[in-house]
């Protein structure tokens, strides 16, 4: 793919420097009465300038620690998103807790100076907040204003599902026709409005494997997704991240499956993921503050009945994870 056709497409025009939070500025709009004060139509005002830029371009604050992955035959992450991006394939990524699922996307947009969204799977969410609404200007007339969703399909950028197999019914039904060969969605509450996905759109989606509280993935939904990927803990990356070869080392055995009858449906030993988050959590309390308090943060993102398990492998490996981290000299003066 040509970059220069990123560089100079016209998903350049809202690139800001930092995120704006866009959510809880429409909820505001929505609780603010028609009749202002001075101060209201100064926060009105405030308002729709920040509404016209309710996504952002990750910078390399925010994205540079990533470590890209590879797949068959060499293909990096970057390959896999410009090939999708120039076939209009959509990505599906499936894979525990902190393996970078999210960071993968961020991580992209911020290589291709893309605007990105992420789009919350959040039953309590109001759908105008994504699509957008009739919202009362300084006069107090109703003017059309887009929702994140509406704004990054009209102008291009990556546009990021969360936790598709939690996702509200509503949203997976008003994201069908952008996923299939339509590539566009319709604004019923503004005329019917039919918004045809700018040609440097990426749609990417992410899920967990079967955690509490996820339903499974409707097939016709899940065909939409040409590009399907599986992100396991990476051994090679948490090497280049984590300091304690004996954390990891315990960390794969927590993570390891049990010997069970029917191999076609294994469990894990522990039900709650060890993410790649957690262990760099440990590492940087255990330095800053102390290895009995990393300890603590650590078994408390277990549930009640893993807990003592937990605490019991922990204090097993505290003497080689100490000595991975330096911290043996402490413990002798």
């Amino acid at each position: 793919m040509n970059d220069n056709r990123l560089a100079n497409s016209t998903i350049k025009k809202s690139i800001i420097d930092k995120e704006i939070v866009f959510i809880p500025l429409l909820l505001t709009r929505f609780n603010s009465p028609v009749i202002q004060t001075n101060q209201q139509t100064e926060t009105e005002n405030k308002m729709t300038t920040t509404n016209n830029k309710s996504f952002f371009v990750p910078s390399l604050e925010q994205t540079g620690h990533y470590i890209e992955r590879s797949f068959g035959g060499g293909i990096t992450e970057t390959q896999m998103y410009d090939y999708s991006l120039e076939n209009k394939m959509n990505v599906l990524i499936e894979g525990d807790a902190g393996t970078g699922k999210t960071t993968s996307a961020m991580a992209y947009a911020s290589k291709r100076k893309m605007n990105f969204f992420a789009v919350p799977s959040n039953n309590a969410l109001d759908f105008t907040q994504l699509t957008g609404g009739l919202f009362p200007d300084n006069n107090g007339e109703l003017k059309w204003i887009d929702g994140a969703i509406t704004k990054i399909v009209r102008e291009g950028g990556v546009l990021l599902i969360n936790e598709l197999n939690n996702a509200p019914k509503n949203l997976s039904q008003y994201l069908m026709s952008l996923l299939d060969d339509r590539r566009s969605i319709t604004l019923m509450s503004h005329d019917n409005e039919v918004i045809h996905a700018h040609p440097d759109l990426l749609v990417v989606a992410d899920m967990n494997p079967n955690y509490r509280g996820t339903q499974l993935l409707n097939e016709a939904w899940k065909d939409r997704f040409a590009i399907k990927l599986t992100y396991n803990y990476d051994t090679k990356i948490e090497k280049q991240i984590l300091s304690s070869g004996s954390l990891l080392e315990l960390a794969n055995g927590m993570r390891s499956t049990l010997r069970v009858s029917d191999t076609s449906n294994p469990s894990t030993i522990f039900e709650t993921p060890v993410s790649t988050r957690i262990l760099k959590t440990f590492e940087k309390l255990a330095k800053g503050l102390s290895y009995e308090f990393a300890s603590e943060v650590f078994v408390n993102n277990f549930a009640d009945d893993e807990k003592p398990a937990v605490r019991m492998l922990l204090e097993g490996s505290e003497y080689n994870i100490k000595s991975d981290l330096g911290l043996l000299e402490t413990v002798n003066a």
